[in-house]
Protein backbone atom coordinates (compact mmCIF):
# COMPACT_ATOMS: atom_id res chain seq x y z
CA UNK A 1 0.00 0.00 0.00
CA UNK A 2 3.03 2.41 0.62
CA UNK A 3 4.67 1.34 -2.20
CA UNK A 4 1.39 2.12 -4.26
CA UNK A 5 1.28 5.24 -2.60
CA UNK A 6 4.86 6.20 -3.14
CA UNK A 7 4.84 5.17 -7.18
CA UNK A 8 1.44 7.74 -7.37
CA UNK A 9 3.23 10.29 -5.79
CA UNK A 10 6.17 10.02 -7.92
CA UNK A 11 3.83 9.78 -11.12
CA UNK A 12 2.20 13.25 -9.93
CA UNK A 13 5.59 15.13 -9.50
CA UNK A 14 6.82 14.31 -12.72
CA UNK A 15 3.48 15.04 -14.39
CA UNK A 16 3.57 18.29 -12.49
CA UNK A 17 7.43 19.15 -13.63
CA UNK A 18 6.48 18.24 -17.03
CA UNK A 19 3.89 20.92 -17.06
CA UNK A 20 5.39 23.52 -15.77
CA UNK A 21 8.24 23.20 -18.27
CA UNK A 22 5.41 23.24 -20.52
CA UNK A 23 3.81 26.55 -18.94
CA UNK A 24 7.22 28.44 -18.84
CA UNK A 25 8.60 27.69 -22.14
CA UNK A 26 4.90 29.02 -23.71
CA UNK A 27 5.51 32.11 -22.28
CA UNK A 28 8.95 33.25 -22.82
CA UNK A 29 7.85 32.17 -26.54
CA UNK A 30 5.50 34.77 -26.79
CA UNK A 31 6.03 38.00 -29.07
CA UNK A 32 6.65 41.25 -27.53
CA UNK A 33 4.87 43.80 -30.90
CA UNK A 34 6.99 45.78 -32.19
CA UNK A 35 6.10 49.70 -32.36
CA UNK A 36 7.18 51.61 -35.42
CA UNK A 37 7.48 55.15 -35.51
CA UNK A 38 6.74 56.79 -38.83
CA UNK A 39 9.11 59.22 -39.91
CA UNK A 40 8.19 62.43 -41.48
CA UNK A 41 10.56 65.03 -43.74
CA UNK A 42 10.39 68.43 -44.72
CA UNK A 43 12.07 68.86 -48.20
CA UNK A 44 14.03 72.15 -49.50
CA UNK A 45 16.62 73.68 -51.58
CA UNK A 46 19.07 76.74 -52.05
CA UNK A 47 18.87 77.90 -55.15
CA UNK A 48 22.43 79.35 -55.14
CA UNK A 49 23.44 75.43 -54.57
CA UNK A 50 21.49 74.54 -58.08
CA UNK A 51 23.35 74.51 -61.25
CA UNK A 52 21.89 74.86 -64.43
CA UNK A 53 23.67 73.73 -67.30
CA UNK A 54 23.48 73.93 -71.18
CA UNK A 55 24.94 71.79 -74.05
CA UNK A 56 24.54 73.02 -77.66
CA UNK A 57 26.02 70.85 -81.11
CA UNK A 58 28.51 71.77 -83.55
CA UNK A 59 30.19 70.62 -86.69
CA UNK A 60 28.96 67.39 -88.52
CA UNK A 61 30.64 65.04 -85.68
CA UNK A 62 27.97 66.87 -83.43
CA UNK A 63 30.93 67.71 -81.19
CA UNK A 64 29.26 68.81 -77.78
CA UNK A 65 29.79 72.70 -76.39
CA UNK A 66 29.21 72.95 -72.38
CA UNK A 67 27.83 76.28 -70.39
CA UNK A 68 26.44 77.23 -67.08
CA UNK A 69 24.38 79.77 -66.22
CA UNK A 70 25.54 81.14 -63.03
CA UNK A 71 22.35 83.31 -62.28
CA UNK A 72 19.12 81.91 -61.18
CA UNK A 73 16.30 83.01 -59.10
CA UNK A 74 13.13 80.97 -57.85
CA UNK A 75 10.24 81.89 -55.68
CA UNK A 76 11.12 78.65 -53.21
CA UNK A 77 14.54 78.83 -51.98
CA UNK A 78 15.10 77.90 -48.23
CA UNK A 79 11.35 77.10 -47.94
CA UNK A 80 10.19 73.64 -46.56
CA UNK A 81 7.38 71.54 -48.20
CA UNK A 82 6.22 68.11 -46.81
CA UNK A 83 7.06 66.10 -50.15
CA UNK A 84 9.73 66.32 -53.18
CA UNK A 85 6.75 66.64 -55.51
CA UNK A 86 5.62 69.41 -53.37
CA UNK A 87 8.19 71.51 -53.42
CA UNK A 88 9.02 70.90 -57.17
CA UNK A 89 5.29 71.31 -58.55
CA UNK A 90 4.82 75.03 -59.39
CA UNK A 91 8.20 76.69 -58.89
CA UNK A 92 8.80 79.72 -60.58
CA UNK A 93 12.14 80.34 -61.67
CA UNK A 94 14.29 83.03 -63.68
CA UNK A 95 17.30 82.51 -65.25
CA UNK A 96 19.77 85.49 -66.75
CA UNK A 97 21.37 83.89 -69.93
CA UNK A 98 23.70 86.79 -69.30
CA UNK A 99 25.84 84.84 -66.76
CA UNK A 100 26.36 82.47 -68.93
CA UNK A 101 29.69 80.83 -68.57
CA UNK A 102 31.61 78.12 -71.13
CA UNK A 103 35.48 78.47 -70.04
CA UNK A 104 36.03 80.18 -73.24
CA UNK A 105 35.56 84.25 -72.83
CA UNK A 106 35.41 85.29 -76.30
CA UNK A 107 33.00 82.53 -77.20
CA UNK A 108 31.24 83.25 -74.10
CA UNK A 109 30.85 87.08 -75.67
CA UNK A 110 29.76 85.88 -78.72
CA UNK A 111 26.89 83.66 -77.70
CA UNK A 112 26.19 87.09 -75.36
CA UNK A 113 25.97 89.45 -78.57
CA UNK A 114 25.19 86.93 -81.25
CA UNK A 115 22.35 84.53 -79.99
CA UNK A 116 21.53 84.87 -76.48
CA UNK A 117 20.82 88.96 -76.84
CA UNK A 118 18.07 87.49 -79.21
CA UNK A 119 16.91 84.38 -77.75
CA UNK A 120 15.90 86.20 -75.05
CA UNK A 121 14.10 89.82 -73.79
CA UNK A 122 16.33 91.17 -71.53
CA UNK A 123 18.83 88.46 -71.01
CA UNK A 124 16.03 86.49 -69.42
CA UNK A 125 14.54 83.21 -69.28
CA UNK A 126 11.44 83.21 -66.77
CA UNK A 127 9.32 79.78 -66.60
CA UNK A 128 7.76 76.99 -63.98
CA UNK A 129 7.86 73.55 -63.37
CA UNK A 130 4.13 72.44 -63.67
CA UNK A 131 3.98 68.54 -63.19
CA UNK A 132 6.04 66.40 -61.39
CA UNK A 133 4.96 62.12 -62.24
CA UNK A 134 6.69 59.05 -61.51
CA UNK A 135 8.78 59.70 -64.88
CA UNK A 136 9.42 63.20 -65.93
CA UNK A 137 8.95 66.76 -64.74
CA UNK A 138 6.72 69.57 -66.91
CA UNK A 139 8.74 73.04 -67.28
CA UNK A 140 6.91 75.65 -68.92
CA UNK A 141 9.07 78.22 -70.60
CA UNK A 142 8.28 81.80 -71.66
CA UNK A 143 10.14 83.72 -74.53
CA UNK A 144 9.26 86.84 -75.54
CA UNK A 145 5.01 86.41 -74.39
CA UNK A 146 5.08 82.94 -75.44
CA UNK A 147 4.95 79.75 -73.71
CA UNK A 148 5.88 76.49 -74.64
CA UNK A 149 6.14 73.02 -72.48
CA UNK A 150 8.98 70.76 -72.74
CA UNK A 151 9.61 67.29 -70.62
CA UNK A 152 12.41 66.89 -68.29
CA UNK A 153 13.16 63.41 -67.28
CA UNK A 154 14.74 63.07 -64.01
CA UNK A 155 16.35 61.44 -60.87
CA UNK A 156 17.26 61.25 -57.41
CA UNK A 157 20.92 60.05 -56.21
CA UNK A 158 22.35 61.06 -53.14
CA UNK A 159 19.65 63.77 -52.53
CA UNK A 160 20.24 65.57 -55.74
CA UNK A 161 17.29 66.13 -57.84
CA UNK A 162 18.72 65.50 -61.27
CA UNK A 163 16.25 67.07 -64.72
CA UNK A 164 17.22 66.59 -68.07
CA UNK A 165 15.56 68.17 -71.74
CA UNK A 166 15.98 68.84 -74.73
CA UNK A 167 14.57 72.24 -76.63
CA UNK A 168 14.16 72.52 -80.78
CA UNK A 169 14.86 76.51 -81.38
CA UNK A 170 12.82 76.30 -84.01
CA UNK A 171 10.33 75.15 -81.88
CA UNK A 172 10.63 77.87 -79.50
CA UNK A 173 10.49 80.66 -82.14
CA UNK A 174 14.30 81.38 -82.02
CA UNK A 175 15.46 81.06 -85.50
CA UNK A 176 16.71 84.73 -85.99
CA UNK A 177 18.71 83.99 -83.14
CA UNK A 178 19.91 80.14 -84.49
CA UNK A 179 21.33 81.80 -87.64
CA UNK A 180 23.21 84.81 -86.18
CA UNK A 181 25.28 82.57 -84.32
CA UNK A 182 25.55 79.79 -87.40
CA UNK A 183 26.29 83.10 -89.33
CA UNK A 184 28.94 84.30 -86.82
CA UNK A 185 30.47 80.97 -86.16
CA UNK A 186 30.44 79.56 -89.76
CA UNK A 187 33.78 78.61 -89.93
CA UNK A 188 34.48 77.59 -86.36
CA UNK A 189 31.80 75.34 -86.84
CA UNK A 190 32.84 73.92 -90.09
CA UNK A 191 29.48 75.19 -91.61
CA UNK A 192 27.02 72.92 -88.95
CA UNK A 193 25.17 75.00 -85.46
CA UNK A 194 23.09 71.95 -84.80
CA UNK A 195 19.63 72.81 -83.69
CA UNK A 196 18.73 71.11 -80.69
CA UNK A 197 20.50 72.16 -77.03
CA UNK A 198 19.87 70.01 -74.02
CA UNK A 199 19.21 71.31 -70.41
CA UNK A 200 20.35 69.80 -67.09
CA UNK A 201 19.51 71.05 -63.94
CA UNK A 202 21.10 69.68 -60.84
CA UNK A 203 19.28 70.77 -57.25
CA UNK A 204 20.71 69.24 -53.82
CA UNK A 205 17.91 68.45 -51.91
CA UNK A 206 17.49 69.19 -47.74
CA UNK A 207 15.80 66.99 -46.33
CA UNK A 208 14.78 67.59 -42.48
CA UNK A 209 13.50 64.47 -41.05
CA UNK A 210 11.77 63.86 -37.46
Amino acid sequence: MIKTIKHSVLILSVVALFSACTETKTKDTTATPVVTEKTECLYSFDESATNVFWAAYKTDDKLKVIGQFKELKTDRSDQQFSSLEELVNGINFSINTASSASGDEIRDLSLKEYFFKLFTENFEINGSLTEMTDETITATINMFGIAKNIQLTYSVDKEVLKMKGTLSLEEFGAVKAYNSIHTKCFDLHKGKTWDDVDVIIEVPILKDCK
